[in-house]
């Protein structure tokens, strides 16, 4: 019984082991699971709570998509509403690199397509580590068609904007060109970019993995604000006409470069400005840097004789000569000090129209001389010189015109023929479009109006002056003898016109070496006119640079404005001032 009963307490004591031993791994088993639900509860309580914001943002990241909308660049136009700028929606190619599990396989299918890069540029391109890269920028339409018919993986396109220019190389020196991002870089495209530019919108959507939209967000749209549109005063027909002959002008010469300017007297409205060189805008790299400069505002060069107007005006003006005095000029030998004057034709008596029209050197320095440095620099500058004239494009200089305390003993013998002073083609036509304006000087401008989208005239342009240059009895008695000039007796026969009078002025000006000497072999050819002469409907300056081997302005830059004028003056349908008769006169000289 004893050991029945002891047996019966060891099995229950085993039963109890075993009991407790289960109940230990129960309690095990559900501690784990609760270390498990409750570190659950914890990331999902992170994931869901605490870093909610965080998670929700990179999940629209990744498949939302803010595409950004380029304004639409303002337009340029002529004085008439023809185009002379414009931008043009175009397809532009783009990759997710990504999303590409093949970058050697569409870079094998893209290179026939993509001209402009091998098969190691598209590869580089395709192969980084990138949300987005560029593949080509504004594509032609037959470019785009074969891209898209690869159908090829992560390529894409997106719609944007290319500055065209539809006149080609006309007035491309005024206008300027743009970047690939449509950033104004020369010319009005620079100096108006906050006018053309606008203001870039955007479009929210959601897409899948291959840039696909799948969900459109288009309450969150922010629009585009198109730029603004100018109209300048200049007329591409007037425009046509002066690159034509300066071109025509440049190359009979041998000329290096010219430069020709239209200018209305009466308003100071350029109707043409134009260089030579020249370049096309829509692909300013294929040319070099030089045919794209301005030279009509950036070149300073000493104008020699058609400075006299200047001399004269200024003289008339003070009262200190008139028209009929007469100077005795030296025989073509003036000797100033150490120095000796010369003319190109010898002579003695001549009054004061017969210097201008014969430009005598010695006769203009030697009415200075009458005058006075003083008068004479207070002059030059009414006439402008000096300063900027202030027109609305980038790099215009303000010339060279010395403070008169820093006039050597020599400057009143040099500056009244134009030397000793620096100036700029428009600077030339501005004065003397001063003098065709009955001595007042009108600021010259080329913007007439900027507009909205919707044509409301943001901003606008109009005539103003600037200063008095002389009295308007000065300025008619100047032109009387500039008339002189365009004659048989003057330097420009050349600039005479059939039909209608001319007043104007040549100019043939020696440059400065480098060692500092004036050059026997390097020479602006210059003339400047108005007509008709008495109701001047344009001011054409011209002026070449380094023509050879003639050089003289008479005849290398006067017959460039006879053709100008004479076309410029049809087109505007001014009636001619000469009759039948004294046309066929005038024809047999």
């Amino acid at each position: 019984m004893a050991e029945r009963r002891g047996r019966r307490s060891v099995q229950k004591g085993e039963y109890g082991v075993m009991r407790n031993s289960h109940k230990l791994k129960s309690l095990s088993v559900y501690i784990l699971f609760a270390l498990c639900f409750a570190f659950l509860y914890f990331r999902l309580f992170t994931l869901q709570v605490v870093r909610h914001k965080e998670l929700l943002d990179r999940g629209l990241t990744l498949h939302r998509l803010n595409v950004k909308i380029d304004p639409r660049r303002g337009n340029i136009y002529d004085c008439e509403g023809r185009p002379l700028a414009l931008s043009v929606k175009m397809k532009s190619v783009y990759a997710v690199p990504d999303d590409i599990a093949s970058p050697e396989r569409v870079a094998r299918a893209l290179v026939n397509c993509i001209p402009s890069d091998t098969y190691e540029d598209l590869l580089e391109k395709l192969s980084k580590k990138k949300k987005f890269t560029w593949l080509a920028r504004k594509v032609d339409s037959r470019t785009a068609d074969r891209v898209e018919a690869l159908s090829c993986e992560g390529v894409g396109f997106r719609e944007e904007v290319k500055r065209v220019y539809p006149q080609g190389t006309l007035l491309s020196h005024v206008l300027g060109f743009v970047d690939i991002d449509n950033r104004g870089i020369e010319g009005l495209e620079l100096y108006a970019e906050e006018y053309l530019r606008g203001q870039a919108g955007w479009m929210a959507s959601y897409r899948d993995r291959k840039g696909r939209e799948i969900m459109p967000l288009r309450a969150q749209d922010v629009p585009p604000i198109d730029g603004y549109d100018i109209t300048l005063t200049v007329d591409i027909v007037i425009q046509n006409i002066a690159e034509s002959e300066l071109e025509k002008g440049c190359q009979k010469f041998h000329a290096a470069a010219g430069s020709i300017i239209v200018l209305n007297p009466k308003t100071g409205a350029v109707l043409a400005l134009a260089n030579w060189p020249t370049y096309d805008p829509n692909a300013p790299s294929d040319f070099q840097s030089d045919y794209r400069r301005n030279r009509c505002i950036t070149d300073v060069y000493e104008p020699g004789s058609t400075f006299k107007v200047v001399t004269v005006a200024t003289a008339l003006d003070q009262k200190s000569v008139t028209l009929g005095d007469v100077f005795f000029c030296e025989n073509g030998a003036f000797r100033i000090g150490r120095h000796t004057l010369h003319d190109v034709h010898p002579y003695g008596n001549l009054t004061t129209t017969e210097i201008v029209r014969k430009s005598s050197n010695i006769g203009a320095v030697k009415i200075a001389m009458q005058m006075g440095a003083e008068k004479l620099y207070r002059g030059i500058e009414r006439f402008g010189f000096g300063k900027p004239t202030g027109i609305t494009l980038p790099g215009e200089v303000g010339g060279i015109l010395h403070p008169l305390k820093k006039w050597s003993g020599l400057s009143i013998a040099a500056i009244p023929m134009g030397q000793e002073v620096g100036v700029t083609t428009l600077q030339m036509a501005s004065a003397v479009a001063a003098i065709a304006n009955g001595g007042l000087a009108m600021r010259p401008y080329i913007i007439q109006a900027v507009k909205d989208s919707s044509g409301r005239v943001i901003a606008s342009h109009s005539p103003s002056v600037r200063a008095r240059a002389v009295s308007e009895d000065a300025a008619a008695a100047l032109v009387t003898a500039m008339e002189g000039v365009a004659t048989r007796e003057g330097t420009a026969p050349k600039a005479a016109l059939d039909e209608y009078t001319v007043a104007g002025k040549t100019g043939t000006s020696q440059k400065v070496d480098p060692d500092g000497h004036y050059s026997h072999s390097r020479f602006v050819g210059s003339f400047v006119g108005f007509s008709p002469s008495r109701d001047p409907a344009v001011v054409i300056m011209v002026a070449l640079d380094e023509p050879h081997p003639i050089y003289y302005g008479g005849v290398v830059a006067a017959p460039i404005f006879k053709e100008v004028a004479s076309r410029v003056l049809k087109y505007f349908a001014v009636p001619p001032e000469k009759t039948d008769s004294e046309i066929k006169v005038a024809s047999k000289h």
